[in-house]
């Protein structure tokens, strides 16, 4: 095992993400102050709304951004330029892959890492969002257990899932995927008279803001409660929301805004936040606003971070199978309801304590380091029942391979 020190006597590690976000830099920032931090990651394509990420000077941290190759067109594959040839030539003390198991340097990186004696350490969703598990997939994926000395698993249904599908448990650990937000609200701050929803993050097809725009047209319209939309973010949708909500002075479009305390400041006006299709991490932002968050209960269609909700206490989880009248049920009970919401505001507060602290870079460096977590998250160690049959190998799949493009 290898265990050599940079010359300041503190660990190298080489970390290596498909992109670099506004949620992502500050968990690296926050691990260079217990290592020397090598980043790699390949700027994001504008169109996908993730935004310009500064990169701030910070001790003992470097940038490497590199390009993707796409090989064949993706179909078979890509790889990160640069990524291998510097394993090799630095030989870094451990590596934190993200674990997209069609990133041919990320299958490179392992090897290197097993060549090399090198801890290697996969970061991702496993087989979370799979109704089922193919013969190659779970081939492919036995042989990166084998190979890697941990996979640290975003959440604990995402370990949850290893085991329903009789993957090998030993390596796994897991690491809340969580952000901490400098700018919270906490719940006494809320004085319970908003009217306003929030949604939070790209906007792309699967988050299925006209659903929302709809429901709350209908709530406005039927049972006259004078509610608004707030709507932060950037993406390949913001075009056609721009036009579909034209004639809605009820819904304030805020466009690609970063910056938290302007997030904070918008959010002072809501009483609930809202992802009506596939979410990410948006759900754990909106719950360090003291928001209660509402969003579908298909929990395998959205990244692990939607599985923190509990549903009926911090979040409500509307019927996917019928979306239009069960977010409408939802959305207008909690909007009838301050003393239930303010309940659910509490608790959804406390849950995102639970979960930033200690924080992501905290429990990946304590996995790094052979602690594992510091201490477990006291919040959603249930995980959701998975539907259809748990153990079927069949090539079919709702999804393509593993790909852990962050998903907000």
């Amino acid at each position: 095992m290898k265990t050599s020190r940079t010359r300041s006597g503190v660990k190298r590690v080489c970390v290596a993400q498909p992109i670099l976000s506004h949620y992502s830099l500050p968990v690296f920032l926050e691990l260079a102050q217990h290592c020397e931090v090598d980043l790699f990651f390949s700027p994001a394509p504008e169109e996908l709304g993730f935004g310009d990420v500064t990169l701030p000077d910070a001790p003992n941290l470097r940038y490497f951004p590199v390009r993707t190759l796409k090989v064949w067109g993706g179909r078979l594959g890509m790889f990160q330029r640069g990524l291998l040839r510097h394993i090799f030539r630095h030989s870094p003390d451990a590596l934190l892959l993200s674990a997209n198991l069609r990133d041919l340097s990320f299958w490179g990186a392992v090897l290197c890492g097993a060549f090399l004696g090198i801890p290697v350490h996969a970061h991702g969703h496993g087989p979370f969002k799979k109704k089922r598990v193919g013969l190659v997939y779970r081939g492919t994926m036995r042989t990166l257990l084998r190979l890697v000395t941990s996979y640290i698993c975003y959440a604990p249904a995402v370990r949850q899932s290893f085991i329903d599908y009789r993957f090998d448990h030993r390596k796994l650990a897991v690491a809340h995927n969580s952000v901490v937000n400098p700018f919270p609200v906490r719940p006494e701050e809320k004085p319970g008279n908003e009217r306003g929803i929030l949604f939070v993050g790209r906007l792309r097809p699967g988050s299925n803001l006209q659903l929302l725009l709809r429901v709350v047209a209908k709530i406005r319209e039927n049972d006259r409660l004078p509610l608004s939309l707030h709507v932060i973010g950037a993406g390949e949708e913001a075009t056609r929301l721009r036009e579909e909500a034209r004639d809605c002075p009820w819904v304030l479009l805020h466009g690609e805004v970063y910056d938290p305390k302007r997030i904070r400041d918008v959010s002072l006006d809501c009483f609930l936040g809202c992802y009506p299709g596939n979410a990410g991490l948006s759900v754990v932002h909106m719950m360090s606003l003291s928001l209660p968050v509402v969003t579908h209960n298909d929990l395998h269609a959205h990244g692990p971070e939607p599985s923190f909700i509990r549903d009926g206490a911090s979040g409500v989880l509307y019927d996917h199978a019928d979306p239009d009248e069960s977010l409408y049920q939802a959305v207008r009970s909690l909007a009838r309801d301050p003393t239930r919401v303010a309940l659910m505001r509490r608790k959804a507060f406390a849950d995102y304590q639970s979960l930033a602290h200690p924080s992501l870079a905290e429990r990946l460096w304590a996995i790094i380091e052979g602690n594992e977590n510091p201490r477990p998250a006291a919040v959603c160690e249930e995980v959701p029942t998975r539907r259809g049959p748990p153990f079927a190998d069949t090539n079919r799949s709702r999804t393509s391979p593993e790909t852990d493009i962050p998903r907000r």
